[in-house]
């Protein structure tokens, strides 16, 4: 027997590969509910701000009603007449998953963390030093619980990320499938419970007979592979219990940064201009804090019918909030003032600042002085807090009342942690 094989007492299992993901149970409003003991046990929904009207998250007494994310406050109440409307607290929620993550980085260092609620754990190193994987699970779920202050956890862990998302399914529980066991695990599960088969994958899959993981073994790799590359590749795999990506706990290199708001179908114009400058000066701030530039920004309004959006160059690349705000200001002539229900500004294809090629008469330029009161602004922010220096534009902002939004990918361990 292969060494680096972990022969597992209570699961009479080896396991040769061992991955797990903690996922948080309805993180939002069970905060809420941590916070305000008098709301556990009640139907929760949390909304983006006082004034939202969408539903962003809803506990699982909520759901039992059969309220969902994205209905709206004034359908849900038809449902659910009790129905307590809380309004996101981002601050709080980001304070208490950095003391959640931390907790399980004490445990073991191999954590990669996903989202706010969710991160996958290399728990391979050390399986031998807690000599078991129940009780590493154990141990987990004792962290997530006392680091919060007693909010529950989905755990699943099997051989690879993508088997154990699926192990994960059972909210609230801890479902721990042997890599041996895993193809046997996941052959009757819907093609489409599988992470990373979205409706299109699936409906492709299904022009072929292929509607449960066991049916894909009929055909070879090159079903996914020569449509979808390494990805299709990386699915085939794992319909056929095992995903060969290895948990990467590394720094990524950004390849976009923006920044959104879901609004309440805001149609009053100074308002989204109010909007759309503080995006813009939080996107150009970052910019700046990472040493990044870029030549291509899309902007982007969502109305009733979907995103009207255009992607907008300017050269040379820029991090100039001035240079930036030109190109929202421009986006404004798509809009013809119908009710907007989220705005969004990304910077893509970033480019190192670092590495700028310098311009022989910058000195010269406009965006020169510019970058000097962008300098100034940043480091006033810095000290005194976000917001002590604003333009005037952002002010008209605070009439919508609105939150931050927090990103899928939000690390609040220091690596994502920009709200």
């Amino acid at each position: 027997m292969n060494n680096d094989i972990f022969y597992c007492p209570d699961t009479h299992k080896h396991w040769d590969r061992c991955v797990a993901l903690v996922d948080m149970v309805a993180f939002f409003p069970s905060c809420e509910q941590i916070d305000f003991p008098e709301l556990k046990g009640k139907p929760v929904v949390v909304t983006n701000g006082e004034k939202g009207t969408a539903i962003i998250s809803s506990s699982y007494e909520a759901r039992e009603f059969g309220i969902k994310t994205g209905m709206r406050i004034h359908d849900a109440l038809k449902i659910c007449p009790h129905l307590v409307k809380r309004p996101s607290r981002p601050d709080r929620y980001a304070e208490i998953s950095a003391k959640v993550m931390s907790a399980i980085m004490n445990l073991t260092p191999d954590v990669s963390v996903y989202s706010i609620d969710e991160c996958y754990i290399n728990l391979e190193p050390v399986l031998r030093l807690y000599g078991s994987v129940k009780v590493i699970a154990n141990k987990i779920r004792k962290a997530v619980f006392e680091a919060s202050g007693g909010l529950r956890c989905s755990i699943g862990i099997s051989e690879g990320m993508l088997t154990a998302k699926y192990c994960a399914r059972n909210k609230g529980e801890t479902t721990i499938v042997a890599p041996e066991d895993m193809k046997a695990y996941i052959a009757d599960a819907p093609i489409g419970d599988i992470c990373g088969i979205g409706k299109n994958i699936e409906k492709y899959l299904q022009r072929f007979g292929i509607y449960h993981c066991k049916d894909i073994e009929k055909y070879p790799m090159a079903i996914l592979a020569d449509r979808f590359g390494d990805i299709g590749r990386r699915l085939y795999l794992t319909c056929l219990g095992n995903d060969p990506m290895p948990v990467d706990t590394t720094d990524k290199d950004h390849k976009s940064m923006g920044h959104g708001k879901v609004t309440a179908g805001e149609h009053d114009k100074s308002v989204i201009r109010g909007i759309m400058r503080q995006l813009t000066e939080r996107l150009a701030r970052r910019l700046r804090q990472h040493k990044m530039i870029c030549d291509t920004f899309f902007v982007g309004f969502k109305n009733m019918r979907g995103w009207v959006g255009f992607k907008y160059k300017t050269h040379p690349a820029t991090n100039i909030t001035e240079e930036i705000w030109k190109l929202v200001r421009s986006h404004f002539r798509h809009w013809q003032q119908e009710p907007l229900y989220q705005v969004q500004i990304t910077a893509l294809s970033l480019q190192s600042s670092e590495i700028k090629q310098i311009d022989l008469f910058d000195d010269l330029l406009p965006e020169s002085k510019q970058s000097k009161i962008d300098a100034v602004k940043d480091k006033i922010n810095q000290k005194f807090g976000k917001g002590a220096v604003r333009s005037a534009t952002e002010i008209l902002a605070e009439k919508a009342n609105m939150v931050p939004v927090i990103s899928f990918n939000f690390d609040a361990t220091g690596k994502k942690n920009s709200l």
